[in-house]
């Protein structure tokens, strides 16, 4: 019988594969390839490529992220563990005025790599710097719950300072600059004050993130990316080597903790793809891999192994909805096509079992991390006889008189098949017709800026544990409800009055967007890791964020039960 090539390809993978020569041979133990235990604290890293930015202020996603928050400290940081806020340049905060203002005091042997003091006022330069750089800073938004963060994202020129100061009205000043309205401020050179818009009781797990990280300016004004030659830092580790083969850093000498640090020296090593980074690990040249996107029969096959890790990260897949039309104005509506959903199946069948299905915005883990309680009857599971009654009481029973829905989604194969799954649970459950409209990505962006479409598929990638942070993110740009909206509501005064309560209660808990339902969960993405045995520390979390600080090399590491494996 003849194989066609693509049959012929995974058939030669999966022996190659499940033979012991590709894993190591017997001394590997149940785990994935070469286990050589170093005999130094020297940790080699496959993190998705090499570092291309070291500034806070411009690093986007891992590796860049994992290099800067390894160099620099904020002034707090998560435990890899349980994602609570510990302590970092700050020793301990504290909060006033229900959560609007948080006072943190830094400790005195906080050191840049030059041997200055780490301030306050670095902080407020620096935060000020990254909202001056505007979109240009992948995540700028983190920082606009700040007062003055927003009217702060251009620097004035020596013009518009000097019209300010001449300018006057009846109300005072017309504008003040950004020093004088920035809500981070200075107290002493030990004392940090930060003015919120909107109570964060969660702010100091938000500080955690890399981009509110210090860095040492020459100017207030320097805006260019912060280059490596003569980079100064003052998180752990130091920046050592940056080409194109490697990026290294040390243990750095001036950091307050180094006791506490066991590796010496981190080396984020260069691998092409997947492939190149499983063949290192295989032959004992890399400790740990991460951020590779892995082959979904790869990682079935590597799921057997002892060194192989699997964990929910906080990338969300979800449905909004254009509530400006009817009738998905109508929450009736909207929770009926959300409990429609089996979002079981799509991650076990459509998704060859590589995601999570999303009941909730957030993911339960964040919940084990002492985050947002919400009441377990608001989970969207799957519940076929609800969203049939729900559908009834909206109007359509059996889906009578149900326009066809329009679903728009970007251009993608997966985000294709999803679709289809989910347009043919509509029409098994409530008998709805649904018109699946694919763009690429500019026409994709620009329809979803117009609002044209019914029901448009998002995603998002959560950068902190933060409740509000995050759902004020995914929320902020769905289209708003339309000034009629409420006008046109059915049924009895008492629903409408539900509904317009409903539309009318802005979304800043999760338990309220679970209630608006203006959006449905999907799924949330995985992560992926292979962690040689003898490496302590490095905790994957729902942030996709290890912590480098807590990693150790167990030079004297053996198998349970064996004899002491190769060693070099």
């Amino acid at each position: 019988m003849r194989l066609s090539f693509p049959a012929l390809f995974f058939l030669l993978l999966s022996l190659c594969l499940l033979h012991s020569a590709c894993f190591g041979g017997p001394d590997s133990a149940g785990f994935y390839g070469r286990v050589t235990v170093p005999n130094s604290q020297e940790f080699r890293w496959s993190d998705g490529g090499l570092p291309q930015t070291f500034d806070p202020a411009y690093a986007a996603a891992p590796p860049d992220t994992d290099a800067v928050r390894a160099i620099f400290e904020g002034l707090t940081d998560h435990d890899p563990k349980t994602l609570v806020p510990v302590p970092g340049v700050a020793k301990h905060w504290e909060s006033s005025e229900q959560g609007r203002v948080w006072t943190f005091y830094l400790r005195s042997d906080a050191r840049w790599s030059n041997g200055e003091p780490v301030t306050a006022q670095d902080f407020v330069r620096s935060w000020q710097r990254t909202v001056r750089i505007g979109q240009l800073s992948p995540h700028t938004n983190l920082l606009t719950n700040i007062v003055g963060a927003r009217s702060a994202l251009v620097a004035p020129t020596p013009q518009q300072r000097r019209r300010d100061q001449e300018t006057q009205s009846s109300r005072g000043r017309r504008s003040r600059s950004v020093e004088q309205s920035f809500g981070a401020q200075a107290m002493s050179d030990h004392v940090l004050r930060v003015r919120l818009r909107r109570a964060d009781n969660n702010f100091p797990s938000l500080v955690a993130h890399s981009v509110f990280r210090p860095v040492k300016l020459a100017s207030e004004l320097q805006l260019q990316r912060l280059t490596p030659p003569g980079l100064v830092s003052n998180g752990a580790f130091a920046l050592a080597k940056s080409d194109n083969d490697s990026v290294i850093l040390e243990r750095a000498n001036q950091y307050w903790g180094r006791s506490d640090i066991s590796l010496e020296r981190v080396e984020f090593i260069n691998t092409r793809d997947s492939e190149a980074a499983l063949a290192a690990y295989r032959d004992g040249r890399v400790d740990a891999i991460s951020n590779a996107p892995f082959e979904p029969l790869a990682l079935k096959l590597l799921s057997s192994y002892k060194d192989f890790r699997r964990h929910t990260y906080g990338a969300l897949t979800y449905y909004s909805f254009n509530s400006a039309r009817p009738p998905f104005d109508d929450v009736r509506v909207r929770e009926a096509l959300s409990l429609a959903i089996n979002r079981e199946r799509i991650s076990r069948d459509d998704l060859d079992g590589a995601t999570e299905p999303a009941r909730r915005f957030l993911p339960d883990s964040m919940v084990d991390a002492g985050r947002p309680v919400v009441d377990k009857s608001l989970y969207q599971d799957q519940d076929m006889a609800r969203a049939k009654a729900l559908l009834a009481e909206a109007g359509y029973p059996e889906g009578r008189g149900f326009p066809v829905v329009r679903l728009l989604i970007n251009r993608n194969e997966l985000q294709r098949i999803v679709a289809q799954s989910v347009a043919a649970m509509w029409s098994n459950v409530l008998n709805i017709n649904t018109e699946i409209i694919i763009r690429n990505w500019d026409e994709y962006e620009g329809l979803l800026r117009n609002g044209d479409f019914d029901v448009a598929r998002r995603g998002m990638v959560m950068q902190t544990t933060d409740e509000f942070t995050n759902i004020r993110m995914m929320f902020r740009d769905l289209v708003p409800f339309s000034a009629s909206a409420n006008q046109q509501l059915a049924g009895t005064p008492e629903t409408s009055e539900a509904k317009r309560s409903a539309n009318n209660v802005p979304v800043e808990t999760e338990s309220q967007a679970l209630r608006q339902l203006r959006a449905i969960p999907i799924y949330f993405a995985s992560s992926y890791t292979l962690v040689r045995p003898y490496v302590t520390g490095f905790d994957t979390n729902v942030l996709d964020a290890p912590s480098l600080k807590t990693v150790r090399i167990d030079t004297k590491w053996n198998q349970p039960g064996t004899a002491a494996l190769m060693r070099p």
